[in-house]
């Protein structure tokens, strides 16, 4: 890109540490065949061979073009279409309020800098007329670059909107390197099919080979080890889109009045009527009260031993006895208490961190023929345990829009599936009394129920997006 390529040997920071794999689950968070990750700095030579590319149509200076892809999105096709259609450079550039830059060498003479006002041999002089001393269009061009992350740096003389080309920037900018790292951040955030990864001081960018569309939800996931929803941005939240979340969080935040802490927190023994508050992310619940030990499900109210998961299933009403309000009402507190339900359930359960740790050290005590290393499935079964919490939790805002149908019935049989595989799993990494004679039987069940529970998850994941490729969802509104 000019006589000086703004390529160069520069380094971002990188934490190279990766979380380690499941050893019995299939990673199904993101489809990589779908996605790639770069290194942000290795970008530069790609923006450099569009530029060349594109400026073989266009035969204008390379910061022009660059501009002018910049505008059309990095989208060289339509911008070459366009500029055939009779739009010349200036014209185009016309939209960005600025003037092309006309790639003439800037002579240096002697004179006055309109800057600082002194007298210099080494002044500057712009094709406007305008005379700026070096030190001065240094300090110029690096605080352009530190201050307003431009990748495009126009003239400073008054009103003087002309480009400045980049080899001059290269020659006269103390801050290549910040120089060029925004360069590389304009041309991602300008690229609706590139994203920064959001994750705590990455520097790499996840670029996808389909258009984004909130219509849906899509997971990425960066070689870091961070998933998120490329096309909100946000956290992952399979399997409900961007469009209905968003809804799904206005209604919640819209009706939050109507909740309080003790609805949210306590339930009372069906047998006893003993208030017991939940303190944990198990939703099989133990009366403590001396005489009582009823067990039963936080949900529900059913006897445990009875328990089915059927509550996971809203039932409306079929007799007509409700009004249309009355309806909506409570539909949609059944639903908003399963979701509250497991994102409680998901801030307790980071608590099993601290409780598999003192586990793995009873564990090894009883059982010094184990080591550290045969107790890593400890801390992976947590970590599968929330993102099953995760996924269960969005799929009651999913449940809550869409409209019946039998692929609704069969979605709602893999979500109870699910559900039973996670409150089981929570239940054996919440066992206090451990014996020798149990810890393989204990191993076993956790490692099982860990690999069952991923593939629930991605039974269910699946048969969403089967769902919105071949259109058989429907969603009120």
């Amino acid at each position: 890109m000019g006589s000086k390529s703004l390529r160069s040997n520069m380094s971002f920071d990188r934490d190279e540490t990766l979380s380690d794999m499941n050893d019995f689950c299939d990673d199904v968070e993101a489809d990589s065949s779908d996605h790639r990750v770069f290194e942000g700095a290795t970008l530069m030579p790609r923006i450099e061979a569009l530029v060349q590319k594109t400026n073989n149509f266009l035969d204008t200076t390379p910061i022009n073009c660059r501009m002018l892809l910049y505008q059309f999105r990095w989208k060289d096709d339509v911008l070459i279409e366009r500029f055939y259609d009779g739009n010349d450079v200036a014209k185009l550039l016309k939209a960005s309020k600025v003037s092309p830059s006309e790639g003439k060498p800037l002579p240096l003479v002697s004179g006055e800098c309109e800057l600082c006002c002194d007298d210099s041999s080494d002044v500057i002089h712009f094709s406007c007329g305008t005379l700026v001393c070096k030190a001065c269009f240094g300090c110029y061009l690096s605080g352009k670059i530190r201050e307003n992350g431009a990748a495009f740096i126009s003239c400073p003389g008054h009103k003087c909107s002309q480009l400045i080309d980049d080899d001059v920037i290269m020659k006269y900018c103390s801050d290549t390197e910040g120089y060029q790292k925004v360069v590389i951040n304009s041309y991602v955030l300008a690229n609706n099919q590139m994203k920064w990864c959001p994750g705590t001081d990455c520097t790499r960018v996840i670029e996808v080979n389909w258009s984004p569309n909130e219509r849906f939800t899509k997971t990425v996931q960066c070689d870091c080890g961070k998933t998120f929803c490329f096309n909100c941005y946000g956290e992952q939240h399979e399997p409900v889109s961007c469009e209905i979340l968003r809804k799904w969080e206005k209604k919640s935040a819209d009706d939050s009045g109507t909740m309080n802490w003790i609805k949210e927190n306590t339930r009372t023994c069906p047998k006893c009527r003993n208030v017991i508050e939940k303190n944990g992310g198990c939703n099989h619940m133990t009366c403590k009260q001396p005489g009582c030990g009823h067990e039963f499900c936080w949900i529900c109210y059913a006897d445990w031993k009875d328990h089915n998961y059927q509550c996971r299933k809203y039932v409306s009403d079929a007799g007509g006895q409700q009004t249309k309000a009355e309806a909506e009402v409570k539909k949609f507190l059944f639903y908003d208490n399963l979701y509250n339900t497991h994102r409680k359930s998901i801030s307790a359960n980071h608590k099993l961190y601290e409780r598999v740790h003192a586990m793995r050290e009873k564990i090894l005590e009883i059982k010094r023929t184990l080591t550290f290393q045969d107790m890593g499935f400890l801390i992976k079964s947590v970590d599968s345990l929330l993102k099953c919490r995760s996924t269960l939790m969005y799929t009651y805002a999913f449940a809550y829009y869409l409209k019946d149908s039998s692929q609704k019935m069969i979605f709602e049989d893999n979500q109870i599936d699910l559900e039973k595989a996670v409150e089981e799993l929570n239940g054996y990494l919440e066992k206090d009394d451990l014996e020798d004679d149990d810890l393989e039987l204990l191993k076993q069940n956790i490692i099982n129920k860990s690999a069952y529970l991923e593939k629930r998850r991605t039974a269910l994941l699946e048969h969403v997006r089967q769902g919105e490729e071949h259109d058989f969802w429907a969603f009120e509104k």
